[in-house]
């Protein structure tokens, strides 16, 4: 929701010592005191009146010498560590302080008071109680912005802040959460590769990404390869069939950003589906496509369906939801003792409902990011069923898991509708499409089969599971089971119980759906072998005619 660079490292006592009269410059921070606050800031003469100075610290007894208060903490670290040549703070090689930059939107409306508290809490919720900051609004510019010089030092333990490979991850995340509240919007990072490739929305606005469902697109819907680049075009997908690789590029900016670089076929997929001769190879196999005028408008619609599928779909009970943003909801998700916090998902994956509740629509491998406000070094991602799983566990919902063999058999039936429709019954388009039906039906077959396994395993630790807790006399056997089918001691009934009603839900959706897909591709079948008995019937009686 705002953007924060990565923080720059003080070194020095001297620089750190610079840093702090920086950020506490009275033209920089003043509000005057006609402005209504309830936050005790420091008040300061200016121009011959009294104004509000937006500067606080915490664990800082006096912001202008929170430098000073920072090195004592660290000569305490040194002492305790036995360090008396103070090496932290003489060889200029150690991290003695961050200094952090939180800018926010010109658009935000936001008052120079809701943007401090926003990075009091966030800084709070960040390092938790124990280390010393502090913290300056500065209102000279078009947006207001924190600037906040954080000790590294804990003044609890006097261990050292670690700035790791996803620090910088946990203060964004966390600092968006604060922001949605006041409806902050969103500032990009202008460093690049700044943006994070694990969630699903950053995978909408990759580059790659979209890149491969434009051309596998176009392969379904070309004849020749000439048909393939005027189409491409019509994408805005650049190509280069010049050299030993493809290149290609997407001419479409993504979240306002162009390609800056083509990309090769290899790096698009390792099979090498995208080369020239498989390009060829794929489209020499079509008869019919849709024309290139109007290709943009059906790939729209492609991406549209595509969109709005889902996996796992979970009604979700209001006291589940700590805040409502533009963004999305922000959930509650209690994953054990001393591990609860908050995840984000995103308004377009949301119905609120008119009772207050809410339906959410995910997939199994989206990834959502955990926030745990008391322990920060507890942020994690975590996978799409994992979080569904929780959350239903929470509220005691039926989770509804839609196979994925669902959703990809739809599109084989409206590929094989389209040809129909349009009387391309044979060929090898029409055979190939035939080839992938026939396996998607043994797929499908094997798929069931897999959930009946599963529903037996479940039933069966459900039955073990119920020895124990009603009849004594079977714990025995049921212990040996447990410890034959490798399950922790501490499954619990109802976790079992909410997995079958989900595998039966999902394997009652699938079977119902095969069953019409199949009966309706029978029913066609035979309709067309009547078809062509009739034809060659016809066929033969006027053969004999002119005998």
């Amino acid at each position: 929701m705002v953007a924060i660079k990565p923080p720059i490292q003080i070194k020095t006592p001297a620089n750190l010592k610079r840093a702090v009269t920086y950020i506490l410059k009275e033209a920089k921070t003043v509000l005057p005191m006609k402005t209504k606050t309830d936050f005790p800031f420091p008040i300061v003469s200016k121009n011959g009146k009294l104004h509000f100075q937006l500067v606080s610290g915490h664990q800082i007894e006096d912001v202008s010498i929170a430098d000073e208060e920072m090195i004592l903490t660290k000569l305490a670290a040194a002492f305790h560590k036995g360090d008396d040549d103070l090496k932290e703070l003489t060889d200029n090689k150690q991290v003695l302080a961050h200094h952090i930059i939180q800018s926010f939107s010109p658009e935000d409306n936001l008052t120079p008071e809701q943007v401090h508290e926003i990075g009091r809490k966030t800084m709070l919720e960040f390092l938790g109680p124990d280390y010393q900051f502090v913290i300056a609004t500065h209102t000279d510019r078009d947006h207001l912005h924190n600037h906040i010089i954080v000790n590294t030092t804990n003044s609890s333990t006097l261990k050292k802040l670690r700035w790791q490979k996803n620090t910088l991850k946990n203060l964004r995340a966390i600092s968006d959460k604060h922001a949605a509240k006041y409806g902050a919007k969103i500032i990009e990072p202008t460093m690049k590769n700044s943006y994070t490739k694990y969630s699903a929305w950053r995978r909408q606005n990759n580059f790659r990404y979209e890149l491969k469902q434009r051309l596998d697109f176009l392969l379904k819907h070309s004849t020749s390869l000439e048909d393939f680049k005027e189409k491409a075009k019509a994408l805005e997908v650049q190509i280069d069939f010049s050299g030993k690789f493809v290149k290609y590029r997407l001419l479409t900016p993504l979240d306002g950003k162009l390609q800056e670089r083509n990309t090769r076929d290899d790096t698009l997929s390792k099979k090498r589906l995208y080369t020239l001769e498989k390009i060829k190879e794929r489209v020499s196999k079509n008869q019919l496509t849709v024309p290139t005028s109007n290709i943009k408008e059906m790939y729209q619609q492609y991406r549209e369906e595509k969109e709005l599928d889902f996996e796992l779909k979970l009604d979700v009970a209001s006291w589940q939801v700590e805040q409502e943003s533009p963004k999305g909801i922000y959930l509650q998700l209690d994953m054990g003792a001393l591990d609860s916090g908050t995840i984000l998902i995103p308004s377009h994956k949301v119905d609120k409902k008119e009772d207050g509740s809410y339906t959410i629509y995910i997939k199994e491998k989206d990834y959502f990011y955990f926030l745990n406000p008391d322990y920060s070094e507890k942020n994690r991602y975590m996978m799409g069923v994992t979080v569904a799983r929780q959350l239903a566990k929470q509220n005691g919902e039926v989770l509804i898991t839609k196979n994925p063999h669902i959703s990809s058999m739809r599109e084989l039936i409206k590929e094989y509708n389209f040809l129909v429709q349009h009387g391309v019954t044979d060929g090898e388009q029409f055979s190939h499409l035939e080839e992938r039906f026939n396996q998607k039906i043994a797929d499908v077959e094997k798929e069931l089969k897999r959930l009946d396994g599963r529903l037996a395993r479940y039933h069966k630790i459900e039955g073990a599971l119920l020895a124990l807790e009603k009849t004594p006399e079977n714990t025995l056997p049921a212990l040996q089971l447990l410890d034959e089918m490798d399950l922790p001691r501490d499954v619990s009934l109802s976790d079992v119980s909410q997995l079958i009603r989900q595998y039966d839900i999902e394997k009652g959706a699938l079977q119902e759906f095969f069953n019409d897909t199949l009966r309706e591709y029978t029913n066609y079948r035979e309709l067309q072998d009547v078809v062509r008995v009739r034809e060659q019937a016809h066929k033969h009686a006027l053969e004999e005619k002119r005998l």
